[in-house]
């Protein structure tokens, strides 16, 4: 007879434990690239532009001074031009008070004499002097005169400038305004009236 068979059971299967969640590892772990993306990114931002060397990045301190350099330049250049222009305008008032000297020079000082000196009413009336320059130092010689402004008399007394009356007549028409100031009052008028008629006459400087 054939020996019986005997058959055993295989052996059971191991299987691994299930793997452990670690929540603490796992969130350093993501901390971890966190950190790691933004050190990346921060090179990235430092990284020179294409074309541009390296070297520019450790000489930003150097371009800075340079631009206040120029800066500096351009503002010491512009005082320069300021200073310039100061001179020139000081030069012009220097002339115009020669000018004014020389003018002032031509104006008799005896009353007899200035009253005689021949004014060019022409210039007066081209220039428009009586309006222009004689009205306004009547304003306010008649408001020294008589501490206040007197409209009506100056407008008259401007008029009379404008007809090319002598300073006779027109001592005559305020005599009865200014009594024993109406002679000095006069005078007055007509050497500012010489004055800037003369100094109308005069070329203009070349610019």
């Amino acid at each position: 007879d054939e020996p019986q068979k005997v058959y055993l059971p295989p052996p059971p299967v191991t299987l691994p434990p299930p793997p452990v969640f670690d929540v603490a590892a796992e969130q350093e772990k993501k901390a971890a690239e966190a950190a790691k993306k933004a050190a990346t990114a921060s090179a990235r931002a430092v990284r020179p532009a294409p074309g541009k060397p390296v070297a520019a990045i450790f000489n930003a301190d150097e371009e800075e001074d340079e631009k206040e350099r120029e800066k500096q330049t351009r503002k010491k250049m512009k005082l320069e031009r300021i200073d310039y222009g100061e001179h020139a305008l000081e030069a012009d008032k220097k002339a115009a008070a020669q000018t004014a000297k020389s003018i002032i020079d031509q104006i008799p000082t005896d009353t007899d004499e200035l009253f005689a000196f021949a004014i060019n009413w022409d210039v007066l009336d081209k220039y428009c002097i009586a309006e222009s320059k004689m009205r306004p130092w009547i304003q306010r010689k008649l408001i020294e005169y008589l501490g206040e402004e007197e409209p009506t008399l100056t407008d008259y007394i401007t008029t009379l400038i404008k007809q090319h009356k002598n300073p006779t007549e027109v001592m005559n028409e305020v005599v009865g305004i200014l009594d024993s100031d109406s002679k000095m009052f006069v005078v007055k008028m007509w050497r500012m009236l010489l004055f800037e008629v003369l100094k109308a006459e005069v070329p203009a400087a070349p610019s």
